[in-house]
């Protein structure tokens, strides 16, 4: 009885796990759906062949990641993200992930192996935007690659900082969407990567007080303005 109990649940989880991977696909990658679409549970269920249970489950799970809303009586839609939410999830990651890495320059700073693995996935971002991929295919592969740089860069903390680690992963799903939506451009993917490239060598010389002082300027307007934009100011 229990055995078939926990056969059950590992099932119903693996089709749950299906249907977020179906409407992350959607959101990210495919672009059948956007900011504000409406996501039909029925349709979902005939469309992946499952039961509407698993459905549900994986629409609730993605509901508290911040990926879709629900609204009464009128059912679940895509979350829609303002330049104002950017800039308040933006500036609650930078604040959160610096406290990380302080915490890891005090503890001794991270490993020659894991520089190194920052470095490969930052020249992988560069790969990326001088690569001959255009329009949002482009924008698709520089925010998951971002994304892998920035769940790494958090995991050098390994024990300490446990519950600010909690709080950034929570935070993933909201960030991620945010990457989708405002790293499109050749110029911010490339004020990013020179972001990371500070990041790196505050890590690897060790140093908090410029870690510091880049904090500051990445929670200053300019961080997310363009070129032009600073020029009108």
């Amino acid at each position: 009885m229990a055995d078939n109990q926990r056969r059950q649940s590992h099932s119903q989880g693996k089709l749950k796990d299906l249907v977020t991977r179906y409407i992350r696909e959607q959101v990210f990658e495919k672009k059948t759906l956007r900011c504000g679409d409406q996501i039909n549970e029925r349709e979902l269920s005939r469309i992946l062949g499952i039961s509407r249970s698993p459905v549900r489950e994986a629409l609730n799970e993605l509901e508290e990641q911040g990926l879709i809303s629900s609204i009464r009586y009128k059912g679940w839609f895509v979350s829609t993200f303002r330049e104002e939410d950017f800039t308040e999830i933006t500036k609650l990651r930078v604040l959160l992930e610096h406290t990380i890495l302080e915490a890891v320059i005090v503890e001794g700073g991270p490993s020659d192996e894991e520089i190194e693995h920052l470095e490969e996935l930052n020249e992988e971002l560069y790969a990326i935007i001088n690569s001959d991929v255009l329009g949002e295919k482009k924008a698709f592969e520089f925010a998951e690659k971002e994304m892998t740089f920035h769940v790494y860069l958090c995991s050098l903390a390994k024990d300490n900082c446990i519950w600010t680690q909690k709080m950034l992963r929570n935070l993933f799903y909201q960030i991620r969407c945010s990457f989708d939506r405002w790293l499109y451009r050749d110029w911010q993917m490339k004020a990013s990567v020179e972001v990371h490239d500070m990041i790196i060598e505050c890590l690897r010389k060790k140093e908090v007080i410029k870690l510091r002082e880049l904090l500051f300027r990445r929670l200053g307007r300019g961080a997310v303005i363009s070129p032009q934009e600073e020029d009108d100011r």
